[in-house]
């Protein structure tokens, strides 16, 4: 575990494990890595939150601390919250908006990304997702996700310039099913001289990839 009692990561029980130990059989998170479509809810129960506790309320951010846990052995650096930075829609602007509704239009902000770290000279800006149920919630997820890596895909368009690169990491049985949906939206949009500056994929294909993204 990369991050565990670093003094180079302030704030790190913000985002890390509780007592910096990671859930799960093997020595860390990423001992435990397997490719998104193998990790359905017995996946989660036994790796994640051991014994199958309920996801929600003081469990809502164990599967994104997993994420983040196994994402920091892949790079080797610890990957701290960004700090409310958030894509326009329309991608004209990425910025700090820690209040969206003290915004003069406040409906164009994205969520907020859940990581940020920079790697030779490229900074990179992390969405994790992790849906574990299906139904409205998983459609909901699926639209939504949708319109932010248009923003994204819109922002990188605009600004060629940019050392950003943005890490979409969806893990999950039931998401992994419409990576291949994202990664044609890709194809379709993102301009020839920023292509490969979106990752859209689970935790075991950016291991696979890395560093190459």
């Amino acid at each position: 575990m990369v991050c565990s009692n670093s003094a180079n990561c302030p704030g790190i029980n913000d985002w890390h494990h509780r007592n910096d130990e990671c859930p799960g059989p093997g020595n860390t998170c990423f001992d435990n890595l397997v490719q998104g479509t193998n990790m359905d809810r017995a996946w989660i129960n036994r790796y994640v939150n051991l014994g199958g506790a309920r996801l929600g309320g003081g469990n809502t951010t164990l599967l994104e601390r997993w994420q983040r846990c196994v994402l920091e052995d892949i790079v080797g650096c610890c990957v701290p919250k960004s700090g409310s930075l958030r894509v326009s829609d329309d991608g004209a602007s990425l910025r700090r908006v820690t209040r969206p509704n003290n915004e003069p239009v406040p409906f164009i902000w994205s969520e907020d990304f859940d990581g940020l770290f920079n790697f030779q000279e490229r900074r990179y800006l992390v969405n994790f997702k992790f849906p574990n149920s299906t139904g409205g919630n998983q459609g909901r997820t699926a639209k939504l996700l949708y319109h932010f890596f248009m923003a994204q895909i819109r922002y990188l368009n605009a600004h060629p310039e940019c050392t950003d690169v943005f890490l979409n990491i969806l893990d999950g049985d039931h998401i992994s099913q419409i990576i291949p949906s994202y990664l044609n939206v890709l194809d379709q949009n993102l301009n020839a001289g920023v292509c490969g500056r979106i990752f859209i994929g689970d935790s075991y294909t950016l291991n696979q990839q890395w560093p190459i993204v």
